[in-house]
């Protein structure tokens, strides 16, 4: 006898939920983002959105509440620089409590082209479209590390109880309807959903102000009223785009996340205007120049990175989303690029206004689900992938206009002989400190390595200039900077590497820029090198191996290889396989991967190509067994290359 397992749609697991625990409000997830300059497009498709209240939970695991998505959706982060948020799902009915992870599940460049990335004008659902240093166009797979498992991001999110009646009233007989409702990012969507009724339409009304929809909710049986959850994730391109190289003039980009999640009802931004005269725009007609809402590390050594954004063409800015409280969060905001002098504005306060708290006061009320050991899957909303401006938000801190100095630059790169290789998943970051007592290194610039070259694929650029800083002021007043040059000196940096798992590097290893003729406007092409010291795993992690027997499914199709470990779709760590990919196979070993902690849940992927055509054979590949190793040192895996 053959059993069929039937699909359990979000009207039956949510209405239950709703009826036992009570129902949230409708839930709306969206993507913000940010990208260099050099790249034209950077598009992911995502078909599904989970959620777990357990932070420690696995892809495997039980636990998750996975909302399917009707029609996948397409993002370009190129779109979302400057506080721009693109809406992913909505309509979503997720039972109250607080979550611990959101994860996105992609579609891979190799799937069939999904009609949303098709409409977007993309190739491939999974793309980037970057213009190199010599000026040309490439068009290239957005290659994704196990995206069956998805991108996991840790978070606290708390979704409130709303009314238990209006949720019995719109489940009705938990049939189809029809949902329209106004974004909170202005327009407004109509779908036909599981979430609807069997009989009526169920009309959403909301204000447009930092994705907070607040209104009341209509259907044929009753009314509530009650605030639109809305959650944001960001995707910060600086750091997660790795572009690399793994054949002679056989280049790629790899998406290396390290997302952050956001509740954007206790969520502000800062914008502010640059004067660009004699600035010179990039290839894509933008200013190189970046901005930095920065925050001091938990061990105060250093500043770290809350979010980064790009600069328009006409100067402007906005950092958003920026976590924000009724207490008051400080940033230090730091603008830099190769061709300023790096300014500086410290202490930018982020106050949620008074009326948020009564707002949000729901939000105590919360009770955290029941555990559970299984996972509901459902279907969700989608609304469009155009991102749209948040022009008129609230809780943004304005800090002026100012007047960037222009400045020469150089270039800096990791040794190519280091005495002591970074993990694959390692970022490269340069600092600066303001010349005052007290005062602990600035994150200047950061830049993901190689990961099979263990180099930057693209030599950072550094300017040579002095540092203008200055103090924000909530009253408005015009904000005073003063040029001096930093406590490493004028163009010198303190370099450190990162990267998860891993305690941060050391912030002794300093370069210093080279000597230029005052009739010059850059520097030598050749980069300063620097060689950085290994990094040590962090506390109360002990370093694994990781073994794979690789079998050829035909012998001699492939002689070159590499096996990359990721944990949550981010790198961990890489292994060439190129050996044991001969004959009938062999195996590969991946040494010093971080173990016995609870992020040690890794997935593998290989990349494989015959290197008389290493871009025309390349094959990727990915494989569904997880390798725990949360309580031991040694994992192995036997990998089917097909």
């Amino acid at each position: 006898m053959s059993h069929r397992q039937v699909p359990v749609s979000l009207g039956g697991i949510a209405g239950l939920a709703c009826m036992l625990a009570g129902c949230s409000g409708s839930t709306q997830v969206s993507q913000g983002g940010n990208t260099p300059t050099q790249y034209q497009h950077v598009w992911i498709t995502t078909q599904d959105v989970w959620f777990n209240t357990n932070a420690s939970a696995g892809p495997d695991d039980g636990g998750w509440s996975k909302y399917s998505l009707s029609t996948p959706t397409t993002v370009d982060l190129v779109t979302l620089n400057s506080g721009n948020l693109s809406s992913i799902a909505s309509g979503l009915r997720l039972v109250p409590g607080t979550y611990s992870q959101v994860r996105l599940i992609p579609l891979d460049a190799t799937a069939a082209l999904a009609s949303s990335a098709q409409n977007a004008g993309a190739l491939y659902n999974s793309e980037a479209d970057y213009v190199d240093s010599g000026g040309t166009t490439h068009q290239l797979q957005l290659e994704l590390l196990n995206p069956d498992k998805g991108i996991g991001i840790q978070t606290s999110l708390k979704v409130p109880i709303g009314s238990v009646s209006a949720a019995l009233a719109s489940r009705g007989a938990l049939g189809t309807g029809t949902t329209t409702s106004a974004s909170p990012f202005g327009g407004t969507t109509t779908s036909t959903s599981t979430f609807g009724t069997t009989s009526g339409t169920t009309t959403t009304t909301g204000t447009t102000g930092f994705g907070l929809g607040v209104g009341t909710t209509t259907d044929n049986t009753g009314t509530s009223s009650g605030p639109q959850n809305s959650y944001a994730v960001f995707i910060d391109g600086t750091s997660d785009l790795v572009p690399f190289s793994y054949a002679s003039g056989a280049n790629g980009i790899m998406l290396s996340p390290h997302g952050v999640a956001y509740d954007l009802s206790k969520s502000g931004g800062i914008s502010g205007q640059l004067t660009l005269t004699n600035i010179t725009t990039s290839t894509s007609g933008l200013p190189a120049i970046q901005v930095s809402a920065e925050t001091l590390s938990a061990d105060g050594t250093r500043h770290v990175l809350a979010s980064t954004t790009t600069v328009q063409s006409d100067g402007s800015f906005l950092l958003y989303p920026l976590a924000a409280d009724t207490n008051g969060v400080f940033y230090d905001v730091v603008i830099h690029g190769p061709g300023i002098a790096t300014i500086i504005i410290k202490a930018v306060e982020l106050v949620l206004p008074s009326t948020s708290s009564s707002l949000f006061s729901h939000a105590s009320t919360t009770t955290t689900p029941a555990t559970t050991t299984t996972s509901t899957t459902t279907s969700a909303t989608t609304t469009s992938s155009t991102a749209t401006t948040n022009t008129t938000a609230n809780n943004v801190a304005a800090i002026g206009t100012l007047t960037p100095r222009a400045a020469t630059s150089y270039t800096a790169n990791l040794a190519t002989s280091p005495a002591a290789t970074l993990p694959a998943g390692a970022l490269v970051r340069f600092y600066q400190t303001l010349a005052r007592q007290g005062e602990v290194p600035y994150l200047i610039e950061v830049s993901p390595i190689d990961p099979f070259n263990e180099v930057l694929f693209n030599p950072q650029p550094l300017s040579t200039e002095t540092i203008d800083t200055g103090t924000w002021s909530a009253s408005g007043t015009n904000i005073t900077v003063v040029s001096a040059a930093p406590a490493e000196g004028a163009g010198n940096y303190i370099v450190s590497a990162g990267a998860p798992s891993y305690s941060d590097g050391p912030l002794t290893t300093i370069i210093k820029a080279p000597t230029v003729s005052s009739s010059t406007t850059s520097t030598s092409a050749t980069p300063v090198t620097v060689t950085l010291p290994a990094l040590t795993l962090a506390p109360g992690t002990t370093a694994g191996s990781l073994t794979a027997l690789v079998r050829p499914a035909t012998p001699g199709k492939y002689d070159e290889g590499e096996l990359l470990v990721s944990h949550d779709g981010t790198l961990v760590a890489t292994a060439s396989i190129g050996a044991a990919l001969a004959g009938a196979g062999g195996s590969a070993t991946v040494s010093g991967l971080p173990a016995e902690t609870a992020d040690a849940v890794y997935y593998v992927s290989v990349r494989v190509w015959n290197s008389s055509d290493p871009a025309g054979t390349l094959q990727r590949q990915w494989y569904p067994s997880v390798i725990d190793m949360t309580g031991s040192t040694r994992g192995a895996i036997v990998l089917t290359i097909n």
